[in-house]
């Protein structure tokens, strides 16, 4: 399926604002990251990579301030981000492919 120009100009817009906003979220992961402990940095980072058993998941979060509920919000919307970034890429490689490709 091809895009239209009008499709290709909202992609393009697209893509420069999730640029955008994944920059802004990079810089406030990095803030929140230096209010934190790197220990508990780490611990953070196996909850989300879903490393942690049901107990130490259910433990850890209980105890979570909001720096770092903030900054697993923060992954969370990097993530989907990321995602969006991605699916607008290949939506554009399509636009871009030579007839009878894909």
């Amino acid at each position: 399926m091809r895009l239209s120009p009008d499709d290709t100009e909202f992609l393009t817009r697209m893509v420069r604002q999730l640029e955008e906003s994944i920059g802004q979220l990079g810089e406030r992961d990095g803030q929140l990251r230096l209010t934190l402990h790197p220990d508990r940095v780490e611990q953070l980072r196996e909850l989300w990579d879903g490393e942690l058993s049901r107990a130490e998941e259910i433990e850890l979060r209980a105890g979570l301030d909001w720096r770092e509920r903030e900054l697993l919000w923060v992954w969370a919307r990097l993530k989907r981000a990321r995602s969006a970034r991605a699916e607008a890429g290949q939506a554009m490689m399509r636009r871009f492919a030579p007839e009878g490709s894909a």
